[in-house]
């Protein structure tokens, strides 16, 4: 009874309510002693419990702001907006300044987005184009200085990685480019004629969101099309939205006298998946493409030449095409799993978000108006860089059915 009694007063310490007291009393005097063994024990669960969540939680936050590697999450937006001042003040923080040089002297300037803590930096692939074994000279926000090496590029992407010695550098925050829409706010940011002065910031809206462009390879990517000025040197920047994650690398502006604060962005959900394969593979693996080269044939074309059928005019189908020896030129692709093709984006989106291996279908018109269903296996895409190393040669594609010299007019 003693024992009882002195649980019973270490019970009061925890609750000194007297209903739970009656409560306890009469429920649980045949067996004190093991009740508060359980009691104990339930509360010490609890509090591993806690601890543990605590933990997982920490550790998932340093996960996500400090260590290396090639992968990285993309989020979603949060539910506050941020002003342009705070903004930048964040952002700058993970925008660097690149010199490109090599012995002969200095070639250009570019900027960069810090992707991981342990040194990776997301810029440009052109940004070294026709610069024999380019070096690089890494300007931070808090003025210090890195020699870069390159790691690996990929021209069709236009993205490449160059790392730096350090261990303590502050990654760019990325949101999901995929919820991006027209006519929201963005910041560019980055620093252009000067990659050793501090980065500038320009404001606009997104005027597209999946721009097809085709760039300097013939290729075509789906790019975020922007009004925010984005000026010489500041290739390789970081496009913002308002609430301080970069939604895009700014690669390419397309100047004239017919055009007008027209500026391009590489998606964030692209930046991913390139520069994850980048670290790991040094080179771009699971990409499709079908091995021929075409001419966009309109509904418009089609009427001005007399046909009934538009689509994809084919020029010239590779060896090692599936298409090969099936197809010849001038038949003309008009639907590809039986979606009409308006324009060759209709192709490229099948091509794009499947893996090489996928059989597709594709309706070919020959030069008797008769129509035919063709299955097609995808083949591999491994893109190469524009990097020039001190022999004067390309870095290697990994893939010689990638060859330039089979991108023109348009080719995949």
């Amino acid at each position: 009874m003693n024992e009882f009694n002195n649980y019973d007063e270490q019970f009061e310490v925890i609750d000194d309510t007297e209903n739970e007291k009656i409560e306890f009393d009469e429920v649980n005097a045949s067996s004190p002693k093991r009740k508060g063994r359980g009691f104990k024990i339930f509360i010490a669960c609890i509090s591993l419990t806690v601890a543990l969540c605590i933990a997982v939680s920490c550790g998932y936050l340093v996960g996500i702001y400090s260590s290396g590697g090639s992968e990285i999450e993309l989020f979603g937006k949060p539910d506050k907006k941020l002003s342009a001042e705070d903004i930048y003040k964040t952002v700058n923080k993970s925008v660097v300044g690149i010199v490109i040089y090599n012995n002969t002297g200095i070639k250009g300037y570019a900027s960069g987005v810090i992707y991981s803590a342990d040194g990776y930096i997301v810029t440009n692939d052109h940004i070294y184009e026709d610069v024999p074994d380019a070096k690089f000279k890494i300007y931070t926000a808090d003025e210090k200085i890195y020699d870069g090496k390159f790691i690996a590029g990929d021209t069709r992407s236009d993205l490449s990685v160059i790392k730096v010695n350090a261990t303590a550098l502050t990654p760019a925050v990325f949101g999901n480019s995929g919820e991006s829409v027209c006519g929201e706010e963005v910041l560019a940011i980055g620093r252009p004629r000067d990659a050793s002065a501090a980065s500038s910031v320009t404001k606009g809206i997104i005027s597209y969101v999946n721009r097809r462009v085709k760039n300097s390879t013939n290729y075509s990517e789906k790019l975020i099309e922007t009004d925010s000025p984005i000026n010489p040197g500041s290739s390789g920047g970081a496009l913002v939205n308002m609430y301080g994650q970069v939604i895009g690398i700014t690669s390419a502006k397309l100047v004239g006298e017919d055009y007008d604060s027209v500026g391009y962005a590489i998606p964030s959900a692209t930046v991913k998946s390139v520069i994850e394969s980048l670290i790991k593979n040094g080179k771009v693996v699971g990409r499709s493409r079908l091995g021929i080269t075409y001419q966009e044939f309109d509904s418009a074309t089609a009427s001005i030449e007399g046909s009934k059928h538009f689509g994809l005019k084919i020029i010239e189908v590779s060896e090692d095409s599936d298409l090969f020896g099936k197809v010849k030129a001038d038949d003309i692709i008009t639907h590809v799993n039986d979606v009409a093709v308006i324009n060759d984006g209709v192709v490229l989106d099948v091509i794009e978000t499947n893996k090489p291996g996928t059989v597709i279908t594709l309706t070919i018109i020959s030069e008797n108006n008769t129509p035919k269903k063709l299955k097609c296996k995808l083949l591999s895409y491994v893109g190469g860089s524009s990097y020039v190393s001190s022999s004067g040669e390309l870095t290697p594609d990994g893939d010689s059915s990638s060859d330039k010299t089979f991108d023109f007019p348009y080719g995949n």
